[in-house]
């Protein structure tokens, strides 16, 4: 899987839910911090205002007293009035440093004893720029304040319901001597101030249960959002099951959470054979059913702890645990004969790929993806064919890619080089003509075999390219040849049966060759039989087009694979190649002796020459000259040779046998 698909994929999987819990804590954390800090600054706000009118009565009847304290009488009356006048002043008093009473107004004093349960603080008031300020010490009386909270009360100014009241006694020493004016007054919260408090918590609370609300929903969507995301990205559409994806994930998991059990896994790779041919016959709408059914009756034969989704087409991954390999073979076995009966009146055919899960496992795409090589070496007309992943099949996986991967360059930097194998006559056992091979020379792999690389390009279709660049290098060398006043002889050159799919294959080699202007009748065209079974019209059509022309055609490995006589009779040839393997085994000089002569009489009475390659010992040599063959290509006269040794033996030195 690719990075970014990967990243995608997880994104899908994977929506954060972090930050929504995080928005949730933090929301209460701070609704908490912030109502403390409310509540704090409220309290402050009240109170501050009432301890400040509390100090300003305290510095009134301080400058009263310095400005009457001899004069008693009139000191008195000043402090009865403002008992009288002041609201919730209650006591007024002057003791000396020593906390001794001197004048009491009002009829209580504070009480100085360390033993009782007072509460004493100091505050500075007037603060100057410097810092300096007018210091009192604020005095609760525990015993005075045993019932402080006074619900439903009308205050005597009638400013409305009292809800706390406490008495204080605030102590501010006099500027110029050592008393103390000690004033006591009753510092009261009323009804409507905490209301505004708790209004001002209750507005902040909406807004933040709102917030918490609003993320808890975002949070329960977000659970399911990510739920409903994967069952989209799990499900397969075909057969409504799971898909590759669910089957990736999950197998995953349980590789990991069995690594240590008695018990050893397979990943599989099934496929149902000529899954187009039966969308063809009975429709696109049926083969999905099918599908749905395969992949109802795998799940019926999986068991605890296994695996099954439908991949792709026709094919399904599933993951099976075994103890014994024979007991899995045995249980696969049932499986295909239940597999087949999901549609009894039509014959399926199943093709398994598998791959033995080892203990340290490599990621499941990876795996699958050597259960499918395996599947897929297996032939198609096989009935119900089992086959277990090996990694020769990887290496050759591997040798294609590398092929494919670097035939372009290696034509345009032709590394691709001509040999040439010379044919002798039969009986003058002179050279008389030729057959072009390619060879591939590869900067690093060196010499690589045709069989190498030859079938990858006929099933790629490079094949056609590089018989253009070999009908162009023989044309090129024989005009090359001609210009030097050499005696040419005639070269084959093979002709992919890929080629005779075109109507103007014939047009094509005329241009090429002629652009050269090398004589027809020196280039000769072989083709396989196989050609014969594709589409046999215009191999007919074009093979005449070529003989119209003066190419000569000639049939290449005659009696390899399945031979028909029919395409002796039907295609007008002028050659014909006897295949190696009628020279070789056991019975070469009886029945297969038997074969040749035959051949060589038949193609006679067609008018046609006949070629016999492989021809390795001087006994053949002699057989086939009673035989009547025209021409013999093998290792007894000479190997497949470069241009430059070829060129030896035809123009310098004759060959020895």
């Amino acid at each position: 899987m690719s990075v970014s698909k990967e990243k995608k994929i997880s994104k899908l999987k994977n929506h954060a839910i972090w930050p929504f819990v995080v928005a949730i804590v933090m929301v209460v954390v701070l609704f908490l911090a912030l109502s403390a800090a409310l509540i704090a600054i409220a309290y402050s706000s009240i109170f501050s205002s009432k301890v400040q009118n509390l100090y300003d009565t305290a510095q009134e009847v301080a400058q009263n007293y310095e400005e009457n304290g001899e004069d008693k009488e009139n000191f008195e009356k000043i402090c009865n009035n403002m008992i009288t006048y002041t609201p919730n002043l209650l006591n007024v008093c002057v003791v000396d440093q020593n906390n001794q009473l001197l004048w009491n107004y009002g009829g209580n004093t504070p009480d100085f004893n360390e033993t009782s349960q007072n509460f004493s603080v100091k505050a500075m008031f007037d603060k100057s720029a410097e810092g300096n300020g007018t210091e009192m010490e604020f005095l609760f009386n525990e015993e005075e304040n045993e019932v402080d909270l006074i619900q439903d009360l009308q205050d005597d100014s009638g400013i409305g319901k009292v809800f706390l009241s406490m008495k204080v006694w605030g102590i501010l020493p006099v500027m110029n001597g050592g008393e103390k004016i000690c004033v006591q007054q009753s510092l009261v919260v009323y009804h409507h101030e905490v209301l505004m408090i708790v209004a001002a918590l209750g507005i902040f609370a909406v807004l933040a249960i709102l917030v918490l609300v609003w993320n808890i929903v975002s949070l329960v969507r977000m659970v399911r959002l990510r739920k409903r995301e994967k069952d989209i990205l799990y499900i397969d559409v075909p057969t409504g099951g799971n898909n590759l994806q669910y089957f990736y994930d999950k197998a995953e998991a349980l590789l990991k959470a069995n690594q240590r059990t008695n018990f050893h896994y397979a990943l599989l790779s099934i496929r149902m054979e000529k899954y187009h041919n039966f969308c063809s016959c009975y429709g696109i709408k049926e083969g999905e059913e099918l599908m749905e059914n395969l992949y109802e009756k795998l799940q019926e034969h999986m068991q605890s702890k296994e695996l099954v989704s439908h991949a792709a087409k026709a094919d399904f991954a599933a993951l099976l645990k075994y103890g014994e390999k024979d007991n899995l073979f045995y249980r696969l076995d049932h499986l295909l004969e239940n597999l087949k009966k999901v549609r009894e009146n039509q014959k399926l055919n199943f093709g398994i790929g598998i791959y033995w899960v080892p203990e340290k496992y490599e990621d499941v795409a990876t795996m699958y993806n050597y259960a499918e090589l395996a599947q897929e070496t297996i032939p198609e007309d096989l009935e119900d064919h089992i086959k277990c992943f090996e990694e020769e099949m990887l290496n050759d996986q591997r040798w294609v890619r590398k092929v494919e991967d670097e035939m372009e360059h290696a034509l345009s930097n032709r590394e691709f080089k001509v040999y040439l194998q010379p044919k002798y006559s039969t009986r003058e056992e002179r050279l008389s003509g030729a057959e072009a091979l390619v060879r591939w020379i590869h900067p690093k792999e060196g010499f690589i075999p045709p069989n190498k690389f030859i079938p990858i390009f006929e099933q790629n279709g490079f094949i056609l390219q590089l018989d253009d660049y070999m009908l162009n290098e023989i044309a090129k060398m024989q005009a090359k040849w001609l210009y030097e006043g050499k005696k040419i002889v005639p070269i084959s050159v093979n002709v992919s049966r890929a080629h005779f799919t075109k109507d103007d294959l014939a047009e094509h080699i005329c241009k090429v060759v002629d652009k050269y202007n090398v004589p027809h009748d020196k280039i000769e065209l072989e083709l396989t039989e196989s050609a014969f079974f594709d589409d046999k019209d215009i191999l007919i059509n074009t093979v005449k087009k070529l003989k119209q022309y003066g190419f000569e055609i000639s049939m290449d490995d005659f009696g390899a694979g399945y031979s028909s006589l029919n395409s002796l009779k039907e295609l007008p040839l002028d050659v014909l190649k006897l295949d190696a393997e009628f020279f070789r085994g056991e019975d070469r000089e009886g029945r297969g002796d038997l074969i040749v002569g035959e051949a060589i009489t038949l193609a006679k009475k067609l008018d046609m020459r006949i070629v016999a390659e492989g021809i390795e010992t001087r006994e053949q040599v002699d057989s086939l000259a009673e035989k009547n063959c025209d021409l013999i290509q093998g290792y007894y006269f000479a190997k497949p040779m470069p241009i430059e040794e070829f060129e030896q033996v035809a123009f310098g030195a004759p060959a020895q046998a």
